[in-house]
């Protein structure tokens, strides 16, 4: 089973498209060995300032790629990043309004409520919810045309359920980007009645998703120098006990790897957090020492193997992007490997794994991420 996932593309012209794929379809078919895709992941940053435009072209991109890679829209997992919120529309959801007359909404001491009313002094800026939901707008129009089905506008709504029954595989896409505009730029996280309303019907469908390798996909890191990460992680226990093993985001535009462990016990449950660097971001807006970066995974038995590719010239070919390290003496490679919950009920046996000099096993115990 091949997946690709991408993020923080930022498109822009039809023209970066069309180049863009060119490049992405030659180092699949050529370097990777992959003529179909089974899924595609993209986890968010789709466009760059959420305009008709930059979606145009992401569909563009989109199209070509289901045509030769043999990918339906069934088999798309799209979530928004903050670059697909509109700051145009979130600003026209503000209303300035003197403060003696403000008295809705009121929070501690009197002050207003910066979940719908930002305070500066003399003036207040109102929001109106309604016309607020309307910075997803675009994206959601770009999620309709791409799926079939339009991206919901309330926030309760943005939790949404991929279900493979042939593949044994269940995907969650959650928005982490629910809260910004650009007032708040970097309140990152994940609405608690969305999650509330898609565990309830995993739990009580056990028939449907009991047995389902289950996958969830949002935009922001959990951890990250600056603000901009998802401070709330408590998410993350709930999504432990329902059984997801695996995470995918992007925003930090690097390509990371992490260990999210809710039971300390050797064999307990625990998420690997996969993350995709950049695949289109312009120059300005990379990270320093990274450059363009995508992920490949492959799905072989109980082994999920991710190979991150870079891009270091805007014109140039993808290559192998050589970062995980293997230890003191040895050569970093371009892959790791995650070993699956049905091969972690125990703790592994490496003799029972297959000697490959391209995997690295994230969640072996005592062992650290990379």
């Amino acid at each position: 089973m091949n997946i690709l996932h991408l993020s923080d593309l930022h498109f822009g012209t039809r023209s970066d498209a069309e180049n863009w794929y060119s490049q992405l379809a030659d180092d699949l078919f050529h370097e990777l060995k992959c003529t179909q895709l089974d899924l595609l992941i993209l986890s968010g940053d789709v466009a760059n300032r959420a305009i008709p435009e930059e979606y145009a072209a992401a569909e563009c991109f989109l199209r070509s790629l289901c045509r030769e890679f043999n990918l339906s829209s069934e088999q798309m997992v799209i979530v928004p990043g903050n670059h697909d919120v509109n700051w145009s529309i979130a600003k026209r959801a503000y209303t300035p309004m003197r403060r003696e007359e403000y008295m809705d909404l009121l929070g501690e001491n009197g002050a207003p409520d910066e979940n719908y009313a930002i305070d500066k002094g003399e003036f207040v800026e109102v929001q109106d919810p309604k016309k607020y939901k309307e910075r997803f707008k675009s994206f959601s129009t770009f999620y309709s045309t791409i799926t079939g089905s339009p991206y919901p506008l309330d926030y309760e709504e943005q939790a949404i359920l991929h279900h493979f029954p042939t593949r044994n595989l269940l995907v969650l896409g959650l928005n982490s980007a629910w809260q910004l505009d650009h007032h708040y730029r970097s309140r990152a996280s994940i609405h608690p009645n969305a999650l509330s309303g898609v565990l309830t019907d995993i739990r009580q469908n056990p028939q449907v998703y009991g047995q389902c390798l289950k996958f969830a996909v949002w935009h922001h890191p959990l951890h990250n120098a600056g603000d901009d990460h998802i401070s709330d992680m408590s998410f993350m226990q709930r999504l432990a006990q329902a059984g997801f093993c695996a995470a995918f985001h992007g925003h930090v535009h690097k390509a990371h790897a992490d260990l999210y462990r809710y039971d300390i016990n050797i064999s307990g449950r625990r998420a690997n957090i996969i993350c995709a660097g950049t695949f289109g971001a312009p120059t300005r807006q990379w990270t320093p020492g990274y450059p363009l970066q995508y992920n490949l995974l492959r799905i072989e038995g109980a082994r999920l193997i991710v190979e991150t590719r870079c891009r270091r010239e805007p014109n140039g070919a993808w290559k192998p992007d050589a970062i995980w390290t293997q230890g003191p003496g040895r050569d970093p490679l371009p892959r790791y490997e995650i070993v699956l919950p049905e091969a972690t009920d125990t703790e592994p046996d490496l003799k029972t794994i297959p000697s490959r000099d391209v995997t690295y096993l994230l969640n072996i115990p005592g062992q650290p991420p990379f």
